[in-house]
């Protein structure tokens, strides 16, 4: 399957447009959580890593879409998807390490361990770890695999949103 991938002319049957709308989902969880972040921490750094994450995934949702009702595959626009996702997390951490000495870790504390947030949190994380780990042992591109994973992302993603919403 990975090789039929590369083949610029592959066009996969079990990408739908119900899968295409769905992993849609996520990327509007994600993308509603950091501008919610970057409202309380104002770093370009942050902002720069979050877009970037943002229109990787946005270009993923396109690939999906031109797939199920075009039937063309339009490899770059999921080629770069993960290198631009490490790209982006790269810089947020960054962008984290360069205020370590700006933010007030106490109260960041205090406020991510504040009942009912951390439930949310700590939902993103095991979903986060699971989304990892599903990837990683079990993901085979097949419709069950793809639906899936996006099932396990759109939950984590929306208890990240919850999370910083019941901040």
């Amino acid at each position: 399957m990975a090789d039929r991938m590369k083949n610029r002319n592959f066009i996969p049957e079990d990408f739908t447009l119900s899968l295409a709308l769905v992993d849609a989902l996520p990327v509007l969880f994600f993308s509603c959580s950091m501008v919610l972040i970057a409202g309380r921490f104002a770093s370009i750094l942050f902002c720069l890593g979050a877009a970037v994450i943002v229109l990787a995934s946005c270009g993923k949702v396109l690939w999906k879409l031109l797939l199920s009702l075009r039937k063309q595959n339009v490899p770059w626009l999921n080629r770069y998807f993960i290198p631009c996702q490490i790209s982006g997390f790269v810089l947020i951490l960054l962008s984290l390490v360069l205020h370590l000495r700006t933010i007030r870790w106490s109260s960041v504390l205090a406020r991510l361990t504040h009942f009912p947030s951390v439930i949310f949190f700590l939902l993103w994380l095991c979903g986060m770890g699971c989304m990892s780990w599903y990837r990683k042992n079990r993901f085979d591109n097949s419709l069950k695999a793809n639906w899936t994973a996006q099932l396990i992302n759109t939950a984590a993603q929306g208890a990240l949103l919850l999370g910083i919403l019941f901040l």
